[in-house]
């Protein structure tokens, strides 16, 4: 039986062999070169998400804080913003006290009768008393009447 010639095409082995393993070695190499990259790029994105993560519970506890400091801030300028009505109130007892101790000097004080030594009142020695009257509660009692 005859056969049909067949096609054959001569390629040299050795150098298609060599140059397929060097094409695959290559492929394979920045395959894997690529691979890397992502696992980096992955590992520097969980790194990312973290530290993103710690960054937002520290301004969520920062925004806390704050809010404290503000609460505490309006008390304290609460305060301070009452201390020239205290002051005031302290200036207008001890400018008592102060008249008190300038009669006291000028006129005769009793004497005590055993050792001949000045009496002195304790009361005098005091400021004056003062009461605290809620002026808005005795102007909303007047405007109801």
């Amino acid at each position: 039986m005859p056969y049909a010639p067949r096609r054959t095409t001569f390629v040299p082995t050795s150098t298609t062999g060599a140059s397929l393993f060097s094409s695959s070695t290559q492929h394979n190499t920045i395959l894997a070169s690529r691979i890397a990259e992502k696992k980096q790029e992955l590992e520097s994105l969980m790194q990312l998400r973290d530290l993103s993560s710690n960054f937002a519970t520290q301004m969520v506890q920062l925004q806390e804080k704050l809010a404290t400091l503000v609460d505490g801030t309006e008390a304290v300028a609460l305060i301070v913003s009452n201390w020239d009505s205290v002051l005031r109130a302290i200036n207008l007892a001890s400018a008592n006290l102060v008249t008190r101790e300038e009669a006291r000097k000028t006129n005769t004080q009793p004497r005590d009768p055993v050792n001949g030594k000045s009496v002195v009142d304790p009361k005098s020695q005091l400021p004056e008393t003062f009461v605290r009257i809620r002026i808005d509660k005795e102007e909303g009692a007047q405007t109801s009447s």
